[in-house]
């Protein structure tokens, strides 16, 4: 399991910490916000100035432990400077930002986009009702040559400013090189007291209720704006209508 800190200024993370025990400011208010720190040398948006592939990043607005307070979820994709990331940016009431971003193994596409390729389609996610989280599950392919990969099923979390990445299980697939066929292996993850148990493929395609028996399944939209999209729409003086309207998707 990857822990993701948080990495804001002291001073901001004091704010942030008081802001929670306050009410959110309203969604109009914090997409004002956001929008005027977007396209500022330190704000949520990637510009060019500070990634020469600042064209790779997508943007979706969403509130994902619903507790009011907005996120930026930026995906990279691409393989250029280490890799496809994912970061989710939250806006504090005082207009502070907090950050967690996790490396994306496997293809250049991450899951998150590659389901949701034409913008608004709506993705599956667990839902914990009792605790107001959502956990996305998906996976990542590693290939090690053309006979092997490595598949890992993930749960993404994100709850009061924290980003979890936790792996639920592994598949290996091998290609025989004499005869054409492939064998698939299911394992739990090398962590806790079953590590790296071979477990069926039945159980591999239901391990995130295993982890999750509580929660259900809800359909939520992310709707993706990309680096050019945003540029344009800023360009027009639509930055604003373009963050609000990628939010009404996603909560409705």
């Amino acid at each position: 399991m990857h822990f993701l800190k948080k990495t804001a200024a002291a001073l901001c993370a004091a704010l942030a910490i008081s802001a929670v025990a306050s009410a959110a400011p309203t969604p109009d208010r914090q997409i004002e916000i956001l929008t005027n720190s977007a396209m500022v040398y330190d704000g949520w948006f990637v510009l060019p100035e500070r990634d020469k592939n600042s064209d790779l990043w997508t943007y979706a607005i969403t509130d994902l432990d619903r507790n009011g307070r907005l996120e930026v979820l930026k995906v990279r994709r691409g393989w250029a400077e280490g890799g496809p990331l994912l970061a989710v940016k939250e806006l504090g009431e005082d207009g502070c930002s907090l950050i967690g971003e996790v490396a994306l193994d496997g293809t250049a596409v991450p899951d998150i986009l590659a389901r949701t390729e034409n913008y608004g389609q709506p993705t599956s996610v667990l839902y914990d009702a009792n605790n107001k989280i959502y956990h996305y599950i998906f996976e990542a392919t590693v290939y090690h040559g053309e006979y092997e990969s490595l598949t890992t099923k993930y749960a993404l979390t994100f709850s009061d400013g924290t980003l979890l990445v936790s792996p639920l299980a592994h598949c290996q697939w091998n290609l025989s090189g004499y005869d054409g066929s492939s064998t698939k292996r299911y394992f739990l993850p090398f962590r806790g007291r079953d590590a790296g148990k071979e477990i069926s493929a039945a159980r591999y395609e239901t391990i995130q209720k295993e982890e999750f028996p509580d929660c259900e399944y809800r359909s939520v939209t992310f709707s993706w704006r990309s680096a050019e999209d945003l540029k344009t729409a800023a360009s027009n003086g639509e930055l604003k209508k373009s963050l609000a309207d990628s939010f009404a998707c996603f909560n409705r």
